[in-house]
This record gives C-alpha cells, structure tokens and sequence, in this order.
C-alpha cells in the first residue's frame, strides 16, 4: 500500500505526491472513494489469498496421507 502520513493542518490522512511543476513532495489528501477502491481491492486480494490457502492446504493434506 503506498505510503501515508498524517496532514500536520488538518490531520487528515494524506499520501505523498511528487509537484509535476517543482518536483517537491507534497501531501494531497485521500478521499473517501480512494480509500473505499482501496479496501474493496485489499478484500479481493484477501479472499483469493484464503482460496489459494485453503487449495495449498488441501493438496499438502493429500501429499500427506499418501506418505
């Protein structure tokens, strides 16, 4: 996930951005429809990670029982 920090104005939680103009970094602040495509993003990859878990442990369980 990229890198946060905490606005020192308003304390809101920012990301920070390089000025395309200056090349300074700048805070820039998330929005809630950022955050919210985020965390549906982090869920998908949650769920497929348990999928391919439960799948690994499967096969492991057979490569077991068949020793």
């Amino acid at each position: 996930m990229s890198d946060l920090h905490n606005c020192p104005t308003c304390n809101a939680r920012a990301r920070q951005v390089r000025d395309a103009d200056s090349g300074e970094f700048r805070l820039k602040a998330i929005q809630d429809d950022e955050a919210a495509a985020k965390i549906t993003q982090l869920k998908q990859l949650l769920e497929k990670e348990k999928s391919r878990n439960q799948q690994l442990k499967a096969k492991l369980a057979l490569l077991s029982s068949t020793d």
